[in-house]
C-alpha cells in the first residue's frame, strides 16, 4: 500500500507539473493588421503565442490618441501630405509605386528560400497624414521594459516615436532625424528591426545593414540621445551569406543578456551583432518553418528560445532555437495574427531567477522495504532543472528519437538517463562531450508507449545540469 501511494504522489506532481508548463501563456506585443490575414501594420496588440489571440488592444488606427512632443511635453502640430521622393515629408510629390516588403515575393540568392517584400500601395498624389502615429505603416518595435514604453519608427519617416503604455499618450522625437530612408520606395534604408539590450539602450537597424542606430532611454524622456553608429561589417567567416544582402531585408532584432543582438532577417538567417565592433557573424538558417513563411517579428521566450511570427502567414507563431537553429510550432492550430513585428522585455541567455523550493510530502520514515520504492521517485518528483545551453527537441517527440544539444557546457562524459513517470529508468545513453556545440541523438527503446517521461543529463560528478519533461506521441 505504501509502494502505491507513493506512485500516485509521483505521478500527481508531474501531472501538476505538466500543467503548468502546457498553461504558462507566452504573451508579445505585435504590430498587426485590422484583421487576421491583412496587410497594412497600423494596430498594436498584445497576443497569446499559443492562441493567437488578442490579449489587449494597445493602439487601434481608427482610435484618436493625445500626440506630444517627446522633448517639451506640448502637442504635435498635425500635417498633412504626401510622401515625397526626399525631405522634407509634407512637400506634395506624385508616388508612382511604394515598396511595402510583404505582397511580392522575392527569391533570396543565398537561400533560395522564397519571402515576402511588403507593397505600400498609397495612390498617385494620394494624401498621406504624416503626422498620424502608423500613418504609414510600421515593421520596427521595441519594449523598453523599465519604464513601460513602447519605441518605434514609421515607414519612411525618419522619426522615433513611442506609446507610453500607463497613460496611452504618443510622442514623437520631432525634426531629429532618425535613419536616411527618402520615400516609401527607399527599400534599403527602411528601418524594419528594433529591440533594447542589455546596456539599457535601443537599438534599431535598416535594411541594408549601414545604419544602426542607437537612443537611450532615460526616465526624463527629454534627455534621450540618438546615435547613429553607422554600418555593420560581415565577418570574414560569413563567405557569401552578407548582412547587406537584399534576400534578408525585413525581420527583426533580439538581444542577449550578454550584450549582443541577434538580427533575424526576413529569409531565415541569423547574424550575431557585436555591438561595439559592429561586426556581424553569420550563425546559420532557420529550418523547419513552412514553406512561404517569412520570418518578420522576433522575441525571446526564455534562454536559447526564440518565437518568430511571418507577416503573411497566419498558420501559427513558431519557435527556434538558437544553439541548433531548428523551429516548431508553439502555437495551437487556430490561425493567429499575421504580424510585421514582434517585442518583449525578455533577453536571451538571461538566468532565470530562482523558483521557491517545492512543497515537500510529509511522509513517515521509509522502512527498508519501501526505501528502494522512494529513491525511485526522486527523479519526478524534483522539480524541473532549467537549463539555456542545453536543449531537448523536437518535443514532443513524434518519430522514435530525439536529439540534445550542448551549448558551450563542461566537456567530458554524461549520462542521459530517461524516466518513466513511477520514477524508474527505462533507458539510458552514455555520451562524451568533446566539443563545445554538440548534438547527440536519443533513440527510445521500441517498446515505449505514449505520454509523458522525463530526461535526466547526469555529469561526471553526479551534478544534474538538465531536468526535462519528455512528451511522446
Amino acid at each position: 500500500m505504501k509502494r502505491i501511494t507513493l506512485l500516485l504522489l509521483a505521478a500527481f506532481f508531474i501531472f501538476n507539473f505538466s500543467q503548468a508548463q502546457k498553461t504558462k501563456q507566452i504573451s508579445g506585443f505585435a504590430i498587426t493588421a485590422g484583421e487576421k490575414g491583412q496587410s497594412g501594420w497600423k494596430e498594436v496588440r498584445l497576443v497569446d503565442i499559443a492562441t493567437g489571440a488578442e490579449l489587449k488592444s494597445v493602439y487601434q488606427s481608427k482610435q484618436e490618441v493625445e500626440i506630444l512632443n517627446a522633448r517639451t511635453g506640448k502637442p504635435v502640430v498635425k500635417k498633412d501630405g504626401n510622401i515625397s521622393a526626399a525631405a522634407p515629408l509634407t512637400k506634395a510629390v506624385p508616388v508612382k509605386k511604394v515598396v511595402n516588403l510583404d505582397d511580392e515575393l522575392r527569391k533570396d540568392i543565398n537561400t533560395n528560400v522564397n519571402v515576402h517584400v511588403v507593397y505600400f500601395t498609397e495612390g498617385r498624389n494620394m494624401p498621406v497624414q504624416t503626422d498620424k502615429p502608423f500613418s504609414t505603416s510600421s515593421a520596427a518595435m521595441a519594449y523598453d521594459k523599465k519604464h513601460e514604453r513602447l519605441y518605434y519608427t514609421p515607414m519612411a519617416i525618419n522619426q522615433l516615436r513611442y506609446i507610453d503604455l500607463k497613460s496611452n499618450k504618443i510622442y514623437y522625437f520631432e525634426d531629429e532625424p532618425f535613419g536616411v530612408v527618402k520615400s516609401m520606395g527607399d527599400a534599403p534604408s527602411q528601418i524594419t528591426r528594433m529591440v533594447f539590450a542589455s546596456d539599457g539602450n535601443g537599438y534599431a537597424l535598416s535594411n541594408d545593414g549601414n545604419h544602426l542606430i542607437r537612443f537611450t532611454a532615460p526616465k526624463k524622456v527629454e534627455s534621450t540621445e540618438i546615435t547613429d553608429l553607422g554600418a555593420l561589417t560581415d565577418d570574414a567567416v560569413n563567405g557569401r551569406y552578407s548582412v547587406h544582402s537584399g534576400g534578408g531585408y525585413g525581420g527583426d532584432m533580439i538581444a542577449d543578456a550578454k550584450g549582443f543582438l541577434y538580427l533575424i532577417t526576413a529569409n531565415h538567417n541569423v547574424f550575431k551583432i557585436d555591438i561595439n565592433s559592429k561586426v556581424a557573424t553569420f550563425l546559420g538558417a532557420i529550418t523547419g518553418l513552412p514553406q512561404g513563411f517569412s520570418t518578420n517579428g522576433a522575441m525571446v521566450e526564455e534562454g536559447s528560445k526564440v518565437i518568430v511570427a511571418s507577416s503573411q502567414s497566419t498558420v501559427g507563431y513558431y519557435r527556434f532555437d538558437l544553439t541548433t537553429m531548428q523551429a516548431e510550432r508553439v502555437s495551437d492550430g487556430q490561425q493567429v495574427f499575421n504580424a510585421s513585428d514582434l517585442a518583449n522585455g525578455v533577453l536571451a541567455f538571461e538566468k532565470q531567477k530562482k523558483q521557491k523550493k517545492q512543497p515537500e510530502v510529509v511522509e513517515q520514515k521509509p522502512t527498508e522495504q519501501n526505501n528502494v520504492a522512494e529513491e525511485k521517485q526522486k527523479p519526478v518528483t524534483q522539480p524541473e532543472v532549467a537549463n539555456n545551453n542545453i536543449s531537448v527537441y523536437p518535443n514532443p517527440v513524434t518519430n522514435g528519437f530525439f536529439k540534445v544539444a550542448f551549448n558551450d557546457q563542461p566537456l567530458g562524459k554524461y549520462q542521459l538517463q530517461l524516466f518513466d513517470v513511477s520514477g524508474k529508468m527505462i533507458s539510458s545513453k552514455e555520451i562524451v562531450l568533446n566539443n563545445k556545440m554538440q548534438v547527440e541523438e536519443y533513440r527510445l527503446p521500441s517498446f515505449i508507449t505514449k505520454g509523458s517521461y522525463v530526461l535526466k543529463v547526469v555529469g561526471e560528478t553526479n551534478n544534474t545540469p538538465l531536468v526535462s519533461q519528455i512528451t511522446v506521441q
